[in-house]
């Protein structure tokens, strides 16, 4: 038998999730909030805009939000950033080839970023990917808002449905 305090994760999320006193639009708002930092194609930039939307927005269920934001992690970088391009590719009309013979990958180093020549030579390599990645992903990270509010909120409802109702305290 499981001592309360070690039950697994997913039952203390689940219980914690159907509690009657957070809203269920609060949750799915976090939720989509932090999925849409998740395929913000301005990597590095993920923690600290998850904190700032934690900060901003106070109603916000902040486990919930680095949750989702958190989908982008170093498992999941480059399939993001790939499905990034390719709809951007899409979305150009390029369709779904691109062309990365042209990227030295091991040439990116700290210089690419410290020193404005490096900088140049980077920028200059990554042209032709760069306006279709950031495209699709800034599109990735609108579409996520609405998928992840209504996933969450449905979740969320679904939760709460498998929860016997608390009976009101009685004053006294």
């Amino acid at each position: 038998m499981n001592h309360p305090d070690k039950t697994h994760l997913w039952a203390r999320t689940k219980r914690y999730m159907a509690d009657p006193d957070l809203e269920p639009h609060h949750l799915g708002w976090s939720f989509a909030l932090g999925l849409s930092i998740a395929m913000n194609p301005l990597l590095g930039l993920h923690t600290g805009l998850a904190l700032a939307s934690c900060a901003l927005f106070r109603k916000l269920h902040r486990p919930l939000t680095f949750l989702g934001a958190f989908i982008n992690n170093p498992w999941t970088m480059v399939p993001i950033a790939t499905g990034s391009a390719l709809l951007g590719n899409l979305l150009l009309g390029r369709g779904l080839g691109i062309d990365l013979s042209g990227v030295d990958w091991t040439s990116i180093g700290w210089s690419s970023f410290s020193t404005r020549e490096g900088f140049q030579i980077m920028s200059e390599m990554l042209r032709p990917i760069l306006a279709p990645y950031l495209l699709g992903g800034f599109v990735l990270s609108m579409l996520a808002i609405p998928v992840g509010y209504f996933l969450m909120l449905r979740l969320a409802h679904r939760l709460r449905a498998s929860r016997p109702i608390p009976q009101p305290r009685s004053g006294g």
